[in-house]
């Protein structure tokens, strides 16, 4: 079932649907009846019995959250539609204190607002153990304003507005168009900068925020982890921001 709507949403005639109809309300409702759909087989008990089995199976647990369809091997994949377990990262994680070893989540915080993203954070800092280390690669927005300004070192602005334009069934004709339209049409309620997101890591309790290169990493388990869209997107578009949750007694 999942391969034929992933064909159908990448049809023109799904990106003229989207684009009619598309908007903060509709894109919820829609999100909160599929992600119905995935609690009913893997959320509640179905999550417990998983988290269970995953945690006895493991020396360095691992936790994906917000996974989508990308399955990183040997990790727990979270998501609120598809993946392992059923989790909704807009409330308080069901998840118990110290389990993790590494956290990533890869396009996944900008979905929810500024003070959902806070207590995500905070969150991701309680589930982690002692010395664990969690990766959040996300867009950076000086990344889409260098975009704007057509002076990002990845991909000039014309040939962004015809990534968009085939993504969309629209015409991005001017720069404001294409800000607009990646800001608000995938659902991003807020995107950080650099300094914005390591602030309130370090908020969170995590030391040791440093940014690194997609696919690059001090931590061998937190390499090559980022799959997002086209192989050059997470260069053009995004940051990753790694902390470390103080060992005790450090």
């Amino acid at each position: 079932m999942k391969p034929v709507m992933e064909r159908v949403r990448r049809t023109k005639t799904f990106a003229a649907l989207k684009q009619r109809i598309d908007g903060p309300l509709p894109s919820y409702l829609w999100l909160r009846a599929r992600g119905v759909v995935h609690y009913v087989s893997a959320g509640h008990l179905p999550r417990k019995r998983a988290l269970r089995e995953y945690l006895a199976s493991t020396a360095e647990p691992a936790l994906q959250v917000g996974s989508g369809v990308t399955r990183l091997p040997g990790w727990l994949n979270s998501d609120l539609l598809q993946g392992d377990i059923y989790l909704d990262l807009s409330r308080p994680l069901p998840l118990p204190s110290a389990a993790f070893k590494y956290v990533f989540s890869e396009h996944v915080i900008e979905h929810i607002s500024e003070r959902q993203g806070k207590q995500l954070l905070g969150e991701l800092y309680r589930i982690l153990q002692s010395g664990g280390v969690v990766r959040i690669t996300t867009p950076d927005l000086r990344k889409i304003i260098a975009i704007y300004e057509d002076r990002n070192p990845v991909i000039t602005r014309e040939a962004y507005a015809r990534f968009l334009d085939n993504m969309t069934g629209k015409h991005h004709e001017r720069g404001c168009q294409i800000f607009n339209d990646y800001m608000h049409l995938w659902g991003h309620l807020y995107v950080y900068d650099e300094a914005d997101l390591v602030a309130k890591m370090r908020e969170a309790g995590f030391e040791a925020v440093v940014r690194v290169e997609p696919g690059q990493s001090d931590h061998p388990r937190l390499r090559n982890v980022e799959h997002h869209g086209l192989p050059w997107q997470n260069d053009a578009e995004a940051m990753c921001i790694e902390g470390t949750k103080p060992a005790k007694g450090a």
